[in-house]
């Protein structure tokens, strides 16, 4: 018991003891949450309070999970292979496969990735006839997924759908749902709410797991959506023995339905809650954590607490003014290099806020042959080659698959046209089968399609079933070995690929074999099925690889629950970051300053800020620097000024967004060849009615920035709101 305890401080070991009832623990940046958290679970299990298999934690990563298990086995002196700690999708996944049959869901469903969803939404808008322009596939699997994160059915949704618009969407999210269905398949999304779904709707299911989870753990719980938090309200028994940990101030996932009330009035859903906060910073110099801290302070939706480090001084956080996004990526790249000597480059990782930002810093990397990995790009199992295996894997498991099915029944090519595949289209829609099961059917029901592709079927599902017959019995690296093989793909790929594109995706399929082998090394007894399940789930950040020497390039949102040296944080400019859309909605504006607190204390030693004065977006190219960087306090920041075409930046206005109306009467330097007067700035104050050669009548309702670089937001009669540069806009005030 003491190697638990006496290497915690008193809130953590208070944390760790508080074993029965709810409890809240705040868990500020650095303060050894994930050190909590193992511990707990193995003070619960030492103290024999619960056996492995009552205990349910649940994070957002593999990455976190995998973590958290190791350290409890190193806690314990073995692995508990009972023990449920998984992501929440894991264990919805692993539910629903075994209690699924109650709502109509097989065993063997499928679970649909991002793209197999997207294919599917385009086929739902095709079948309705309409127009792609308006009805984007990926924007109505956003609408779709949200509607799902707070718990709205497909019934739902259409019972409140107002407008054409909305009922076209209610129309296209029944039929996706109907669609899924038929392929026996979820969505991502579908794994919570079905799940929830199911321990609402049959009691007898629901008290059997209540009474089974004497504890549940749920690690960064600011980021639960409002399904989530059904789940876990489903599953807590009489005992009430939750124990959630989060920090309010990392909670960044709003834009994907996270609500940041579950963690505010956790007490008042709790009633008797304990409280304990974790305000004891083990990562940051104080120097870092100050301007952190400084920043966070500005929002108002947050619980009181104080950071404290044990990391006394520092270094002062370096700001470098630039004049492009190539020069700021030319200087950080000279800083990673100056560095590299003392840092190694896996303990150095540049963020931005949107990954179209990495471009620069790749172009100077490869330049200068500087190893580095980005989180976030195109994930390794969306890579074609790795998605056509897949395919034929899914089908497998699944022959009710029809994405499946139509991703891989030509490919390698087999001669099957697209007249043949409509034809077969057509006759399963008549027999009301999966495309897979009609494409079973005897030689005279298929005549219609002609020998040939019948010919062509009957070999593609004839291998299908040879391998469907072994998936329970081979092991699984052995059948996908083998798979390849059979199908030929290493040679398809050289025969249809130059020859360095083609020995790049053999590698990933390579690479692909020896994930595999991995996994069957760790689970001899898993099924094909079961590697599925845990690969589908996989994220961006679970690709990280942190032992390699490489410098990582990732977005803020990537970055969270890892730590490093230093940290550049990079593009820190206004409707950038923050991003302009956030700028008027206070909520939205609140969670971007808590994107850059969570950037901010990924830094152990050294935090770098970037802020560039031209940076082309949508057609803009003149920026003005981030107001986080104003709410950094002077004493802690050391400035590097590189730009030779400067201009005055924002200066503080009180509790309101600065405005040109903030800045000094003058005329700038001739020599930055500006030519506006602060009068006639004053003319395009907030509220004044303008004309636009193009756009017409419009009244003004924000004004950023000054001289060549004044912004402005104009909202024009039957155009909506548009932001131009006052300089090209050949504006006429009329009023």
């Amino acid at each position: 018991m003491s190697r638990l305890l006496d290497d915690l401080n008193d809130a953590q070991r208070e944390a760790v003891q508080t074993t029965e009832g709810p409890l809240l623990i705040i868990a500020g940046a650095g303060s050894g949450k994930t050190r909590v958290l193992t511990r707990r679970l193995a003070y619960i299990l030492t103290r024999r309070l619960a056996q492995p298999h009552e205990i349910l934690a649940v994070t957002f990563t593999n990455k976190a999970a995998g973590e958290m298990k190791e350290r409890v086995a190193a806690l314990l002196g073995g692995a508990m292979m009972d023990m449920n700690v998984s992501t929440f999708h894991s264990f919805c996944a692993r539910f629903l496969r075994r209690e699924g049959g109650a709502i109509g869901y097989g065993g063997d469903f499928t679970i649909f990735d991002a793209a197999d969803s997207e294919t599917l939404m385009k086929s739902c808008i095709k079948a309705l006839n309409l127009p792609v322009s308006q009805f984007a596939p990926k924007a109505q699997l956003r609408k779709v997924s949200n509607a799902k994160n707070r718990f709205q059915s497909a019934e739902g949704f259409a019972r409140s759908a107002g407008g054409y618009f909305e009922q076209r969407t209610a129309q296209l999210y029944s039929l996706y749902q109907a669609r899924l269905r038929e392929c026996n398949a979820m969505d991502f999304d579908d794994l919570l709410l079905n799940t929830v779904a199911l321990l609402q709707q049959h009691s007898e299911i629901g008290e059997r797991y209540r009474s089974r989870f004497r504890y549940l753990l749920v690690d960064e719980y600011q980021d639960t959506n409002h399904v989530q938090y059904l789940l876990l309200k489903s599953l807590v028994g009489p005992h009430r023995n939750i124990c959630v940990v989060g920090d309010e101030d990392q909670s960044i996932y709003g834009w994907r339905g996270a609500d940041i009330r579950n963690i505010l009035d956790f007490e008042h859903d709790f009633p008797g809650a304990k409280v304990i906060k974790l305000e004891m910073n083990y990562r940051s110099t104080d120097v870092i954590l100050a301007a952190a801290s400084a920043v966070i302070a500005h929002n108002v939706a947050r619980k009181d607490k104080v950071l404290r480090t044990t990391r006394r001084g520092g270094e002062k956080i370096s700001l470098l003014l630039v004049d492009s996004a190539e020069e700021e990526a030319e200087r950080v790249i000279d800083l990673v290099v100056r560095d590299r000597s003392r840092t190694p480059l896996s303990e150095m990782v540049i963020l931005y806020r949107t990954n179209a930002q990495s471009r620069a810093f790749e172009e100077q990397l490869r330049r200068r042959a500087i190893p580095y990995q980005i989180v976030g790009g195109i994930s390794f199992y969306q890579r074609k080659e790795i998605k056509d295996l897949l395919a034929y894997l899914k089908l497998i498991v699944n022959p009710k698959d029809d994405i499946s099915f139509g991703r891989i029944v030509n490919y390698p090519k087999r001669g099957l046209g697209d007249k043949s595949l409509a034809d077969l289209g057509e006759l399963t829609a008549r027999e009301g089968k999966s495309l897979y099961e009609t494409a079973t059917l005897p030689d005279p029901d298929l005549s219609g399609l002609g020998a040939r592709a019948v010919r062509q079927l009957r070999s593609f599902t004839a291998l299908i079933e040879r391998y469907r017959e072994q998936q329970d019995t081979v092991s699984t690296d052995l059948l996908v070995g083998d798979l390849i093989r059979d199908l030929g793909l290493l040679e398809a790929i050289r025969a249809e690929e130059e020859e360095i594109v083609a020995a790049t995706r053999i590698e990933n399929l390579e690479a692909f074999i020896g994930g595999v082998a991995d996994y069957t090394r760790h689970r001899p007894h898993a099924t094909l099925a079961e590697y599925l399940a845990e690969i589908s789930l996989f994220t961006d950040i679970d690709e990280y690889n942190e032992s390699e020497d490489k410098l990582a390039l990732m977005s803020v949102h990537s970055a969270k629950g890892l730590e490093f040296d230093t940290v550049f944080i990079v593009g820190l400019e206004e409707g950038l970051f923050p991003l302009a859309r956030t700028v008027g909605e206070e909520m939205e504006l609140e969670e971007e300053r808590r994107l850059f607190y969570v950037g901010s204390t990924r830094a152990r030693h050294k935090l770098y800020l970037a802020s560039a004065t031209a940076r082309f977006r949508f057609g803009q190219s003149v920026s003005i620097p981030s107001r986080f960087i104003k709410e950094v306090p002077d004493h802690l920041i050391e400035r590097t000024d590189f730009r030779t075409n400067r201009h005055y930046e924002l200066v503080s206005a009180g509790d309101r967004p600065a405005t040109a109306r903030d800045l000094p009467l003058g005329r700038l330097p001739a020599e930055e060849g500006v030519h506006y007067e602060y009068e006639e700035e004053e003319a395009l104050r907030v509220g004044r009615l303008v004309r636009h050669p193009t756009f017409g009548r419009g009244k003004v309702l924000k004004v950023e920035g000054r001289g060549e670089s004044l912004m402005l937001e104009i909202h024009f009669q039957g155009l909506g709101v548009k932001r131009v540069m006052a300089k090209y806009a050949r504006l006429t005030v009329i009023g």
